[in-house]
């Protein structure tokens, strides 16, 4: 799973979060998420929570998303990372510039500088389904600090039997090609839930997520891992 390559569109591209307290510094597997991680460790959350007697599955294996309203499987033990679905429209991602304009006296014109970036706008449109979003809602309320993951794909993963989602284009494939994805991953907290009522369309939900730091990615697989082995993340 390389980055992206190629010219497409990214209609798989995917919002998740990790349902687990955030720490300062560096966190507990399966227990927290650790603002100072490196990116494999935060992935390896979202995709390895994984428990040994869950059929065909072990420690360390790709896994799908819950849904962000789902129950856990009682076969499967710590799987935090949830999905929102039915998003209709995403933000930019990255660090919009913020360019200061300095006078230049006795000269024709003025120059310009960087300044101190802001913060984007991170606001998402969903095709609002009440029993899909009011997680969402819950989220809002409590205010709590979240890892963020914006997954750009142009692909769909394959899934195997037992719910494993593997990294390759050809199921059970040693040296198979990997996919292409961009992982972006912000920590903040949702901000805003906003219903917008539609006569002629489906009903709209926006959302805003803040954002606390800097956006970090895009990262992804090492292109052409074998499939035996777990592929690095970087």
């Amino acid at each position: 799973m390389p980055n992206i390559s190629s010219i497409g569109a990214g209609i798989y591209t995917s919002l998740a979060y990790l349902d687990m307290p955030v720490a300062a510094t560096a966190g507990t597997t399966g227990v927290s998420v650790g603002r100072g991680d490196s990116p494999d460790v935060w992935a390896a959350e979202f995709e390895t929570r994984v428990n040994g007697d869950y059929p065909g599955l072990s420690e360390g294996d790709l896994l799908d998303w819950e849904p962000g309203n789902a129950t856990q499987n009682a076969d499967v033990s710590l799987r935090y990372a949830k999905a929102f679905g039915r998003i209709r429209e995403f933000p930019n991602l990255g660090i919009p510039a913020n360019v200061v304009n300095v006078p230049q006296y006795g000269q024709g014109s003025s120059s310009q500088i960087a300044g101190q970036s802001d913060a984007p706008s991170l606001d998402f449109t969903f095709n609002y389904v009440p029993t899909d979003h009011a997680f969402i809602s819950e989220l809002r309320e409590s205010g709590e600090a979240l890892l963020f993951r914006v997954r750009l794909s142009n692909a769909e993963q394959i899934e195997e039997t037992a719910g494993l989602i593997t990294p390759y284009e050809e199921k059970k494939g040693v040296t198979s090609t990997m996919r292409e994805f961009s992982d972006f991953y912000f920590f903040g907290s949702v901000a805003s839930f906003e219903i917008v009522p539609n006569l002629t369309d489906s009903n709209q939900l926006n959302v805003t997520l803040t954002i606390d730091g800097e956006m970090a990615g895009p990262f992804s697989y090492t292109p052409d891992a074998a499939g035996a082995n777990a592929p690095a993340y970087a």
